[in-house]
C-alpha cells in the first residue's frame, strides 16, 4: 500500500494503519509518499514489542506481534493514536506522554473506549 492524494490512502491515517498491522498475521508493507517524516511513532511501536522498521520511505510491519507494557511519547496527533492502538492491544499498562495532542483533536475518543471497557487512567499533570 502506498499514501497519496485524495483518492489514495491519506498519509494522515498512515501511523494508525500501522500499529493495527502489528495485530495482523503477515507482512505488510506501506510506502509513505507524501509526507516522509511521518515515522515519529515507529520507535515507540518498537518499545511496545513491534516488528517495525523504515528503509526510507518504505515501512515493513511484521506481525502478528505480542505487544507488551511500554512507556512511550507521542509528538503529534497521529502518533499519539497509533500509540493508543499499540496500548489497547498490549499486554500490561503502559503509560502515553503527549495526550494532549490526541484531546485536541479526538477528545471523545478516550471517553468512548473506556464505554467500551478499555481500562484507562488519565493523569492530567503528565499527559
Amino acid at each position: 500500500m502506498a499514501t497519496g492524494p485524495r483518492p489514495g490512502f491519506p498519509t494522515d491515517v498512515q501511523p494508525q494503519l500501522t500499529a493495527f498491522l502489528t495485530q495482523a498475521e503477515g507482512r505488510s508493507r506501506i510506502d509513505e509518499r507524501i509526507y516522509t517524516q511521518r515515522g515519529t511513532h515507529l520507535p515507540s511501536l518498537v518499545a511496545f514489542g513491534a516488528a517495525v522498521n523504515a528503509s526510507g520511505s518504505v515501512i515493513t510491519v511484521r506481525g502478528r506481534s505480542a505487544l507488551r507494557a511500554a512507556d512511550v511519547a507521542g509528538e503529534d496527533i497521529r502518533a499519539v493514536t497509533a500509540l493508543v492502538i499499540a496500548a489497547l492491544a498490549a499486554e500490561g499498562t503502559s503509560t502515553i506522554r503527549g495526550m494532549y495532542h490526541l484531546r485536541r483533536g479526538y477528545g471523545s475518543l478516550l471517553p468512548k473506549l473506556a464505554a467500551l471497557a478499555a481500562y484507562l487512567t488519565i493523569d492530567q499533570e503528565n499527559s
